[in-house]
């Protein structure tokens, strides 16, 4: 499986805003082959192998600032690339379109970022939304906290308060998909 270059550089970007006098720490503790993505250029419209660019480096991003809470960490990366993906134009967007509108639109962006790996909104209800991932042959409690996060995240640019997701089915855990409930006030 592979990732795009773009959700990459959300990691690095979330890495030095965050964590910035412990960066270069972060950065000298990755494998080889993650420290190698990591400090070179990384291309938006490039993929990257997914263990490497996004598994492993969150992990120790999770060992070395969230005391090993990989949901926390992940959830707060998916949460601050919606911030980051969703700026300018997009912004504005999301201001004016309807939140069912903009999680429809989850399918187009997921595998847009995720190389084998297909989102699709479930059930919709006036304040909220199911959402089913249907397929992510490497889905990991990772990359699930942070698609949660990222939904979160992208619902509240558009306005919405009193947010929650809850994961009710899990790919990770042997279900057939990862469903989130997604509820606002």
């Amino acid at each position: 499986m592979k990732v795009k270059g773009s959700l990459l550089s959300s990691v690095q970007t979330f890495t030095k805003e965050n964590f910035n006098t412990r960066y270069q720490e972060w950065i000298n503790a990755l494998p080889e082959a993650s420290k190698k993505i990591y400090t070179n250029a990384i291309l938006a419209s490039e993929w990257y192998p997914y263990e490497e660019g996004l598994i492993q480096p969150t992990n120790l991003l999770a060992k070395l600032f969230y005391n090993n809470d990989l949901k926390h960490a992940a959830w707060q990366m998916g949460r601050f690339s919606a911030v980051v993906g969703l700026k300018g134009i997009y912004k504005v967007f999301a201001l004016i379109a309807t939140p069912q509108f903009i999680m429809k639109r989850g399918g187009k962006i997921i595998s847009s970022f995720y190389d084998q790996a297909d989102l699709c909104v479930g059930v919709e209800r006036p304040k909220g939304v199911d959402i089913h991932v249907t397929k992510f042959p490497s889905s990991t409690i990772i990359t699930e906290n942070r698609i949660g996060g990222w939904v979160e995240g992208a619902l509240e640019i558009c306005g919405l308060k009193n947010v929650t997701i809850e994961i009710t089915k899990s790919i990770t855990k042997g279900d057939n998909m990862t469903v989130y409930v997604v509820n606002w006030g």
